[in-house]
């Protein structure tokens, strides 16, 4: 496990029990950031828990995690190898965006997730609250506090600090 800290031992002993459910005794390891991207990078770890946020909004970002051209040290910490997914992946990321291309992914991953070379045990929800003077608001799933198209209505929203002003009096 990645951590030392609370979250990640009962993250681990819930693995644990699964993994005993499941008939299967195993011994759960919980190191710092620094020791665990050792273990990773140099290929030492059987099994382990990691998280992959997007850095940019495109099927490639996820995708690259698997490719075998990229394995540890580089982002395919599963080292996972697969000529018919590289194909794909290599000819799908030379394409500009395009139903195609998308096709491409879509086959891609339908290898990745007959080989199962990883389990994806978590994926984070968020929930935004805003005020009723900013309109078109559509968050970003891959930035988070970055938007476009927001209209304010000043009116209201000049009501509104004036309003707040009045209820700290």
């Amino acid at each position: 496990m990645p951590s030392t800290d609370v979250v990640a031992r009962q993250e681990g002993e819930f693995l644990k029990r699964c993994f005993r459910a499941a008939g299967l005794d195993v011994e759960v390891d919980y190191m710092d950031w620094p020791t665990f991207q050792d273990k990773i990078k140099t290929k030492s770890a059987q099994m382990f828990m990691l998280g992959w946020i997007a850095d940019y909004p495109d099927a490639e970002n996820f995708l690259q995690v698997f490719y075998s051209k990229s394995i540890s040290p580089g982002p395919n910490s599963f080292n996972y190898s697969s000529s018919s997914f590289d194909k794909l992946f290599e000819e799908a990321s030379l394409m500009q965006d395009s139903p195609m291309r998308t096709e491409l992914y879509h086959k891609a991953e339908r290898v990745v997730v007959d080989d199962c070379p990883a389990v994806f045990l978590l994926h984070g929800v968020a929930y935004l609250l805003h005020h009723d003077w900013v309109y078109n608001y559509k968050p970003n799933v891959f930035a988070y506090g970055i938007s476009k198209y927001i209209r304010i209505d000043t009116k209201k929203r000049a009501e509104f600090g004036k309003q707040r002003t009045e209820d700290r009096r």
